[in-house]
């Protein structure tokens, strides 16, 4: 992870040089450290404070109402944090610093592309990777995810256009590449309960006889795909049996 801080750098000098800049990180932790990484990065340009359009005095009134050490550090250089261990009055001062453009990057975990609207002309996604409690690995984030992020990249009001850039190790690199130029197919999810489908339709009269079942199966969207993808159906199929 500490590795595509470089990479994140120059993509914000590159694509958003004064522009709002939405960071994606995995977790709490990643929210720290990807902020002292590009307070870094910009001391050694010799600008540390370029993400920074406060005055002293009012950094300093701003500075004085933060609880989180970490935040009031990075807030300093015009970078903020955003993650579920602020309290609220942090969360909504940071939210409220990055809608007007007084600090120029906010860090954040991915929950915030499902609660606060705060669009941006840049958008990273620093890995595509969480580290899952239940399982004890590291899993993909959902594909949703990763589309709700990107839809943060651009400001209908300011922009003409949003830029979205994806941070990720070199073997899912072609995947994710056919995933932003290439559309997903929407597969079904009747195969999981259709027997629960098919005991309600029996319960309410509309199945009575077996041809009823097969009849009520072929207005699905499920016999769509099992007609046009038959070759994947069957392999499954006999993958299992393999088993």
């Amino acid at each position: 992870m500490n590795s595509m801080n470089k990479p994140a750098y120059a993509a914000i000098c590159t694509h958003s040089p004064a522009k709002p800049v939405l960071i994606f990180v995995s977790s709490r932790r990643q929210t720290r450290l990807t902020a002292l990484d590009l307070i870094q990065f910009a001391a050694s340009d010799e600008q540390s404070r370029q993400f920074l359009n406060l005055p002293e005095e009012a950094l300093q009134m701003v500075l004085s109402q933060v609880s989180d050490q970490n935040l009031r550090h990075t807030l300093q250089f015009g970078i903020g944090l955003h993650h579920a261990g602020l309290n609220d009055k942090d969360r909504s001062l940071v939210e409220e610093l990055f809608a007007n453009n007084k600090i120029q990057i906010l860090v954040c975990t991915s929950t915030l592309a499902w609660g606060v609207n705060l669009p941006a002309h840049l958008v990273i996604i620093k890995g595509t990777e969480y580290y899952d409690g239940k399982t004890k690995r590291y899993v993909d984030f959902p594909i949703t995810d990763i589309l709700q992020m990107m839809g943060r990249a651009g400001r209908p009001q300011f922009d003409q256009h949003g830029k979205a850039v994806i941070l990720v190790h070199e073997p899912k690199k072609s995947f994710y590449k056919k995933f932003l130029y290439e559309p997903f197919p929407v597969e079904s999810s009747l195969r999981e309960r259709l027997h629960d489908h098919i005991n309600a339709e029996i319960i309410s009269g509309t199945i009575c006889h077996k041809q009823d079942a097969v009849h009520y199966l072929t207005w699905t969207y499920l016999f769509r795909r099992l007609v046009s993808m038959v070759w994947c159906f069957t392999s499954t199929k006999i993958e299992n049996r393999e088993k």
